[in-house]
Formats: structure tokens, C-alpha cells, sequence
């Protein structure tokens, strides 16, 4: 997470206990609390040493010290939104290609694409400027658009072998032109790509015409987007970032419940309940970033772990959690109720339901690590939900019969407790470390 003037200048407040003399003292807590490099702090903190500091707030729940960042929220809106345009294909794929195909090119794809987009999250989509610096990055994007474009060339050729790698394409392509505001426009062109397969156009020539659409559409957004002069994230670290994404989706591919050759993309739509838990979660969190930092830059250095200062971190992450299960469930009864009766299982619908659920529950445990800079913690929860994942669904885990998801969901749960509950004990230490 990248932050603004607003949010160092607060950040440096809340670890020196006052305001900084100037921009070396500035900078010197940038790079030793808040791990950035001295050719970014710099900059940041002439900007920190020219922004006078805030009155005391009234209250915890009034002031906003810096920009609310919705990146994760339209990140989520993306990927909802090709995960609903490639729902379409599922059957006519399977009929195509083969249904082993089309489930093999799925469990590669989902978590290739996740792994991929915590990747591009981490490393450039940390504010608003965040497709300028991937402009900038120009190896990477040269880079990113030629193995596109052999992409394209592979569904002509082999289209069985190239579509995992197609709907990689698909996937990220499409949250990032989401995130560069073309939402709409992208979601109509993939309507209209839709309604032609319903009309008699083949399956792969559909999911070409996509794929070729998504690399336009991607490249357009760079090149129209203002560059930026800010560095993005170290390679180790969105590296570290993209590994846990990826980790935390190979719950999908080791739970056999989860049947993506089915004619009917019940799994897909499954997604959907707990991809919009975690965008009120992710809303949620934002409070962090008014409510918390506020009344941390605005209290006397001996005072910024107290109590209150706990207690507040701790509702604001009780809240988001509590949010994205309350949605994930709602969402899920309704789509329950409105696709039941043409499942071939309403049993399995609703396993499938409850599954997914919980695979959200561990995703936002694993990313609200990984946000903090927990990246050890984050690693360990993914990796030990998959395991258990794994063991649940061979018949080789001890005690209550549990879905391979919904043990998954318990195990991180249990795992993430107390690092959790190590970042809420110091509320100041937690955002000075963060990057």
C-alpha cells in the first residue's frame, strides 16, 4: 500500500511524537520505520515537512488525515466482472475443447491470476498513479504485452493448450482497465461478445476476439495514462506478494467439490457472495486510514499505544471481518434461492456456497497480513489453509468431518489470531513498519 504526502506526514508524526524538524529527520523515519528506500523517501518527505500539522480531532470517527484509497474495491469490481463474462463459456467450452480441458485451464488460470494481480497490486496499484508507474516500468509492460500477444497467436494455433493462459490474460487485462476507469465501456464490450456466442459464434473464435480486445484495451490504458515518477515496490516484495495470492487460490484447485467442467458455471458465480464481502471489508479497512491515523498523529508520543488507541484498531478489524461475512452470506442465501432450482444438487450448491465463503474468509485474513507487512504470517496462514485443505479433502484430517474450505477457513482463522492480534497491541509500531 502506497501512501500519500498526507499519510507519511502522519505516519512520521505518530513515530517521532512531534513534528519533524525538516525533511532529513523526515526522510531518516520513512526509511527506518516505514521500509522505504532513501530514493523514495526523499521526495515524499520534503512534501511530509511542508504539511502543517492537524488539530485535535473531536472524535475518532470525524477526521480524515489522508486520501481513502479504493484500490482493492475496484480491483474486486474487475475481477467480478470478467469472472461473470467468462461464465458464459463454460459450457459451450467443455463441449468444444472437452471438459477436462476446460477444468484443467481453470484450476491453472484462477490461481495464476490471483498470484499475478496481488503481484500488480502490490507493486504498482498502491494509489491512484498506479498504472503510470507500470508506463514507467517499461520492461515490464514490453514485456507483458508481448506474452499477450503470443497469447493471442496460441489460440489460433493450439487453443486447447493456450487457454489457461487466455483467461490469465482475461482476468488481470480486465482489473486493470478497470482500474484505469474503463469499467463500463469494458464490460459492455464483453456483454456484446456474449450475446454473439448466443448468436453462432464459435466458442474459441469468441474467446480470441476477447483476449485480443482485453490486450487493446490493456495497452491503451497505459500508454493514455500520465507517467510517474514515483518508484514502485521492490521486486522481493510484490515477488513475496504475489506468491501468498497465489497460494491462498490453490484452496479452489486441492477442494474436489469445486467442478469447473460442470455445463452449469456454478462455480463462478459462486465467487461472486464473498468477492463483494470483500469489498465492504476492504471499505471497512479504509477507517485505518482516517479514524485510527488521525487520532495517532494527534496524540503525545508517550501516549500512542494506549488503550483507546487498541481499541480502536481492534473495532476497525473486527468490523471489516464481521462485514465480510455478513454479506458473503447474504449474497450466498440469494443466489442460493435464485439458481437452486436448475442446480443438479441444491446440497451441493450449497456446500459449494459455504466453500467459497470460506475461501474469502481466508484470502481477507492471508491479504490483511500481507498489507502490514506480516509477509511470514500471511505465507504461513496460506500455506497452512491449503494443507489442511488437502488433508480434509483425502479423509486424512482428525476430528469433526468438515468441507475442505470450511476447515481451511477454521485453520486460518486459528493461525492468524495471533498476529493479528500482535498488530492491534501496537497500534503506532504496526502503520511506522508497514509498506
Amino acid at each position: 500500500m502506497r501512501i500519500t504526502p498526507e499519510q507519511a506526514a502522519a505516519r512520521v508524526r505518530a513515530g517521532l511524537g512531534r513534528d519533524p524538524q525538516d525533511a532529513l529527520e523526515a526522510s531518516v523515519v520513512l526509511e527506518a520505520w516505514g521500509g522505504l528506500t532513501a530514493r523514495s523517501a526523499l521526495p515524499l518527505a520534503r512534501q511530509v515537512a511542508a504539511i502543517p500539522r492537524p488539530s485535535s480531532p473531536a472524535g475518532f470517527s470525524r477526521r480524515v488525515t489522508g486520501v481513502v484509497q479504493s484500490e482493492s474495491t475496484r480491483e474486486v469490481l474487475g475481477l467480478i466482472a470478467t469472472l461473470l463474462a467468462t461464465t458464459a463459456w463454460v459450457a459451450p467450452l467443455a463441449t468444444a475443447l472437452g471438459a477436462g480441458s476446460t477444468e484443467r485451464a481453470w484450476k491453472i488460470a484462477l490461481p495464476i491470476s490471483l498470484a499475478v494481480q496481488w503481484f500488480l497490486r502490490r507493486r504498482y496499484l498502491t494509489d491512484a498513479r498506479g498504472l503510470g508507474r507500470l508506463r514507467t516500468d517499461r520492461g515490464v509492460a514490453a514485456g507483458g504485452t508481448v506474452l499477450s500477444l503470443l497469447v493471442v497467436v496460441a489460440m489460433l494455433l493450439q487453443p486447447a493448450a493456450a487457454l489457461p493462459a487466455a483467461l490469465v490474460v482475461t482476468w488481470v487485462g480486465g482489473l486493470l482497465v478497470v482500474v484505469r476507469g474503463w469499467g463500463i465501456p469494458y464490460a459492455a464490450c464483453l456483454l456484446a461478445a456474449t450475446a454473439a456466442m448466443g448468436l453462432g459464434l464459435p466458442v474459441v473464435t469468441d474467446v480470441l476476439l476477447v483476449v485480443t480486445l482485453t490486450v487493446a484495451a490493456v495497452a491503451a490504458a497505459i500508454v493514455t495514462c500520465p507517467p510517474s515518477s514515483l518508484a514502485p515496490t521492490p521486486w522481493p516484495r510484490s515477488l513475496v506478494a504475489g506468491a501468498i495470492g497465489g497460494t491462498t487460490a490453490l484452496l479452489i484447485v486441492v477442494d474436489p467439490t469445486v467442478e469447473w467442467s460442470s455445463w452449469r458455471p456454478f462455480p463462478v458465480i459462486a465467487l461472486v457472495p464473498c468477492l463483494l464481502g470483500t469489498v465492504w471489508a476492504s471499505r471497512h479497512l479504509n477507517r485505518i486510514w482516517t479514524v485510527l491515523l488521525a487520532a495517532l498523529a494527534s496524540t503525545d508520543f508517550g501516549d500512542r499505544s494506549s488503550r483507546r488507541h487498541r481499541r480502536v484498531f481492534g473495532r476497525i478489524i473486527v468490523g471489516a471481518f464481521g462485514r465480510l461475512v455478513l454479506l458473503t452470506a447474504a449474497v450466498s442465501v440469494l443466489t442460493y434461492a435464485l439458481v437452486h432450482s436448475v442446480a443438479t444438487s441444491g446440497r451441493g450448491l450449497a456446500l459449494l456456497l459455504l466453500g467459497l465463503g470460506c475461501f474469502g474468509v481466508v484470502g481477507f485474513v492471508a491479504a490483511l497480513l500481507e498489507s502490514f507487512s506480516r509477509l511470514l504470517a500471511a505465507g504461513v496462514v496460506a500455506v497452512v489453509a491449503v494443507v489442511v485443505a488437502a488433508a480434509a479433502a483425502s479423509g486424512r484430517l482428525p476430528g469433526p468431518d468438515l468441507p475442505p474450505l470450511a476447515a481451511a477457513a477454521v485453520a486460518a482463522a486459528v493461525v492468524a489470531l495471533w498476529p493479528v492480534a500482535r498488530l492491534v497491541s501496537q497500534p503506532d509500531r504496526t502503520l511506522a513498519t508497514m509498506i
